[in-house]
This record gives structure tokens, C-alpha cells and sequence, in this order.
């Protein structure tokens, strides 16, 4: 089997083909790459998660189609190789975050569903060194967005959630870091005033601590 250099084999999977969406990608601590697309079938989104050496050799590709739309929004490794993906799924009329999980060796782990009454969308999603996940993200609320932040445990246990909500206006995620203490950090773009032609955009970060508590605002 022919193996490609991984500066090569990653300016290929880039390239978009028409049933593809831009794929989610992501390094585990040993250098292999994983792979994430968006697919269609002619009826609904599904989703392949791939894992690949360091040297471009295929190691394991597995599909998520639970035969509705389900669309990839983010992934994280963990410490022991694992990958995580938080996912977009409809329900009911909703739109629900997923979250699953496969082993290092491919092995379908766990899966994690999130819903309340509103749309939940995830974009961002990181591990601390003790393999919690944070998964930051937007839930709308009737005409107005907020932002939200989850931590779940290595098992896919909930631990907390947080909203960033500047009361007035919307605010969305945009970027997540998590640090070596646990102390996640939350990009949000805040809508201070808005019209129906303007709006006044602030980019803050909100600090959590690893037990929920903001901590800044900046």
C-alpha cells in the first residue's frame, strides 16, 4: 500500500470534493492524524471519522449514520489516543449536540446526547491532561443567541454547563482553550447594541475555573 508524507496527505484531504464538507482534523499525543467529514447520502448527513499514522498509513475509518442528519462541529483528542466528536443531530425539531467517542484502536466507546428545549449548537471542543472534555458552543433562544460552555468528565459524564449571556443582545463562541490547571477560557463575540442595520461587536473571554466558576471577564 502506497503511504504519503503527512504535509502531502493533509493538502489532499483538504481539497473539497461535491459531497464533502471541509473535513475537522486533529493530531493525538503519538503524531497520528484523524479525519473528520461530513457526508451525504441523497437523504441525510452522516459522518466518517478516519485515523491515520504518522506517515499517512490508514490505521481505522468508522461511520456515524444514525439515518438522520448528524453533522460534525468539532473534535478533540485525548491523552490516550482517543477521539471525541461533538456533533449536530436533529430531533424532533430541535437541533441536539452529540457527542462520541472512539478508542485508540477504533472501538466505539460511548455517546452522549445534550438537549433541553432549545437548539444546541457545539463549534469548538478541547481536553485538559486529565481527559475532560469542554465543549463550547450556542443555544438559541427564541430571538436571541447565547453562549454556552460544557465540561464533561473522560467517561462522557456531565459535569457542568455555563452560559455567557450579555442580556441584551447575542453573544456567540467562538474560540476555546483549556490550560494546564483546567481553567478553561471562552472566546465570545458580544453583541452590545444592535438595530435593524447596526450593532456594536465585542470580542471578550470569559475564564472558568475546573469546578464552573467564572473567574474574568476580558
Amino acid at each position: 500500500m502506497r503511504t504519503w508524507p503527512v504535509a502531502m496527505l493533509l493538502a489532499l484531504l483538504a481539497a473539497q470534493s461535491p459531497a464533502q464538507d471541509t473535513q475537522l482534523s486533529a493530531t493525538d499525543p503519538t503524531g497520528n492524524f484523524f479525519s473528520v467529514l461530513n457526508l451525504f447520502t441523497g437523504s441525510h448527513e452522516y459522518i466518517q471519522i478516519r485515523k491515520l499514522d504518522s506517515s499517512g498509513g490508514n490505521l481505522w475509518a468508522q461511520i456515524r449514520d444514525p439515518g438522520v442528519d448528524q453533522r460534525a462541529a468539532a473534535i478533540a483528542t485525548d491523552p490516550a489516543g482517543g477521539v471525541t466528536v461533538a456533533s449536530i443531530m436533529k430531533d424532533k425539531g430541535l437541533r441536539v449536540m452529540v457527542l462520541f467517542h472512539y478508542t485508540a484502536d477504533g472501538q466505539y466507546d460511548w455517546e452522549r446526547v445534550f438537549s433541553d428545549t432549545v437548539d444546541n449548537i457545539p463549534c469548538a471542543t478541547v481536553t485538559d491532561r486529565d481527559g475532560n472534555y469542554y465543549i463550547g458552543g450556542n443555544a438559541r433562544k427564541g430571538s436571541r443567541t447565547v453562549a454556552r460552555l460544557w465540561k464533561y468528565d473522560p467517561r462522557g459524564g456531565m459535569l457542568w454547563l455555563r452560559e455567557y449571556d450579555n442580556i441584551s443582545g447575542n453573544t456567540y463562541a467562538r474560540q476555546l482553550q483549556v490550560d494546564l490547571a483546567g481553567n478553561a477560557s471562552l472566546g465570545v463575540e458580544s453583541v452590545q447594541s444592535q438595530t435593524a442595520t447596526s450593532g456594536q461587536y465585542t470580542l471578550v473571554t470569559a475564564t472558568y475555573d475546573p469546578d464552573g466558576r467564572q473567574v474574568s471577564v476580558r
